[in-house]
């Protein structure tokens, strides 16, 4: 499957799941993971996703 226009690639998308799961279960307490990671983790993932938004081929 052809990345369509500015699509982020799959690695992108991967990427930013795990650095997700990582910010979801730091949350509700699964794993314990410190508090200045598990902030970040889901900014570096969503603005990940923004500029790869903007960025072709990223």
């Amino acid at each position: 499957m052809r990345n369509a226009g500015n699509a982020p690639t799959l690695i992108v998308w991967i990427i930013s799941l795990v650095l997700f799961i990582v910010a979801l279960v730091a949350q509700f307490g699964v794993v314990r993971i410190p508090e200045p990671a598990a902030t970040w983790s889901w900014i570096i993932g969503f603005g990940l996703l923004l500029i790869a938004c903007r960025v072709r081929g990223l």
